[in-house]
């Protein structure tokens, strides 16, 4: 399963920022230095500094990925951004403690820039990194283990991170050894200066935009046991625009400064004006009391965000696959196919626990038994009642290839989404039943997609690796 060309050629791209600042260095001015800034100071030193300084670039731009921006997300989905960024900040992680490291077991004599009585100030800022990187990285790779309330996690994670890089940038400017040419200087600082405006934008300009378009609940209606609709419609003429598929973060009777902003799939139809309908599932935080929400709360929408949506191009049909509360984004593009008055073969098949689960059961029904909408409905449920005429039981391979067409499987399109294990499960039968990677769409758009294991997760892991072994050849061949 590869990768889209255009995830890698913007990697190819991420990898030259990352290297440009050792590239700039080589071409410029060296500063003058005695004892530990002795020109000739080692292949293992420099091996570190520059190690240092690819840590400290790739720390810049991870405020960038994580940005949404509307394009980018529409562009490479939320889940791919994410698990880049995750794997990008362990990379990271790692060459920025890897930097005193080396510098300590080469020459002990740098252990002086950790010493107070000597100067208090640098000695206070690096410890601070010191503890500061761990606190970081661990609490993002085992925030749910850790318990941590992830409004709370994900404000100390940007402070944190930018504490970090701002103290990065001040040692560099204060060793200064490599940072005497102008362009050098230009160049750290248009680093740091795009970082801080990513997070400026998130935190400031987005929040002031979102208030001028205010929303209102104009309905709730339950869909399914412990299912919600939640209807909104501007109070301007404002409005988002979004296609089938995407997803919003919503702020419910809060300003658009709050943290509690969740992402919700859009289920409303595309062609249904300004009206938003999220249909949420009462799971926890701000969902478990999502029945109570009154007509006439306040709401704003972050959006629209992701790549989950109807497939460009022509095929032979349209299969959607969807488990539980992952209808969401499959009924916005069912919704619209149906307003559009789509005449292709669809293939839908709903996994759910029970009966009383099935979201949209009677909507459903009715667009299965529509003469002018050729929509073949399959409900698989893993606790069938008695009286159940369906499928039973999970997803599997068989089940799933008993609706797979037998005429052209690999001309036809398939819309996942669901439960990360489903769609792991669902994406990896696919692919074994000789379905190509680019016929099959999916995305985990919350911050546990971050930590997916699907194969195109894989691939990203794999990326990163190719690209951190790319930066640690270059940082050696700089050294040299």
């Amino acid at each position: 399963m590869m990768l889209p060309r255009k995830v890698l050629a913007w990697a190819s791209v991420y990898l030259v920022i990352t290297l440009v600042p050792l590239g700039v260095i080589l071409v410029g001015p060296v500063a003058p230095g005695r004892g530990l800034f002795a020109p000739d100071r080692g292949f293992w030193v420099e091996f570190a500094v520059a190690l240092g300084f690819i840590g400290l670039a790739m720390l810049g731009l991870q405020s960038i990925l994580t940005a949404r921006y509307p394009r980018m997300s529409a562009a490479f989905g939320q889940d791919t951004l994410l698990q880049f960024h995750r794997q990008a900040g362990i990379v990271a992680f790692a060459f920025i403690l890897a930097h005193p490291a080396i510098l300590l077991l080469s020459k002990p004599g740098y252990l002086s820039f950790l010493d107070p009585r000597i100067d208090l100030s640098r000695a206070v800022e690096l410890g601070f990194v010191l503890v500061a990187l761990p606190v970081l990285i661990v609490s993002s790779l085992w925030r749910q283990r850790l318990r941590l309330p992830y409004e709370w996690w994900r404000l100390g994670h940007g402070v944190l991170a930018v504490m970090i890089l701002a103290v990065g940038m001040v040692h560099v400017f204060r060793v200064h050894y490599y940072l005497g040419d102008p362009w050098n200087q230009l160049l750290w600082t248009a680093i740091v200066a795009g970082s801080m405006a990513s997070v400026a934008y998130v935190r400031l300009i987005k929040p002031l935009a979102l208030r001028r378009r205010p929303y209102r609940v104009v309905s709730i209606e339950p869909e399914a046991l412990d299912v919600w609709t939640v209807s909104l419609q501007p109070e301007t003429r404002r409005t988002i625009r979004f296609r089938a598929g995407q997803f919003a973060f919503l702020i419910l009777d809060a300003g658009p400064f709050s943290l509690q902003q969740h992402p919700f799939s859009i289920a409303s139809s595309a062609r249904s004006g300004s009206r938003l309908d999220f249909t949420i599932k009462e799971l926890g935080d701000l969902t478990d009391a999502i029945g109570l929400t009154k007509v006439g709360t306040r709401a704003y929408v972050d959006g629209p965000y992701g790549a989950l949506t109807l497939p460009d191009g022509q095929s032979a049909g349209l299969m959607l696959i969807a488990g539980g509360i992952g209808i969401t984004p499959i009924m916005s593009m069912l919704r619209t196919l149906h307003d559009e008055g789509h005449l292709g073969p669809l293939v839908l098949i709903y996994a759910n626990g029970r009966q009383e689960d099935i979201a949209f059961f009677a909507e459903l029904q009715l667009m299965a038994a529509d003469d002018d909408f050729d929509m073949r409905l399959v409900h698989v449920l893993a606790q069938p009642s008695a009286d159940w005429r369906g499928e039973t039981g999970f997803l599997t391979a068989e089940l799933i290839a008993r609706y797979v067409p037998s005429q052209a499987p690999d001309r036809w399109r398939y819309v996942l989404c669901g439960p990360p294990p489903m769609m792991e499960s669902v994406e990896r039968s696919l692919l074994d039943m000789g379905i190509p990677s680019n016929r099959i769409e999916s995305e985990r758009f919350d911050i546990d997609a971050a930590g997916a294991i699907g194969p195109r997760h894989a691939q990203v892991r794999s990326l990163v690796v190719a690209l951190a072994a790319v930066m640690v050849v270059a940082a050696a061949l700089f050294a040299r």
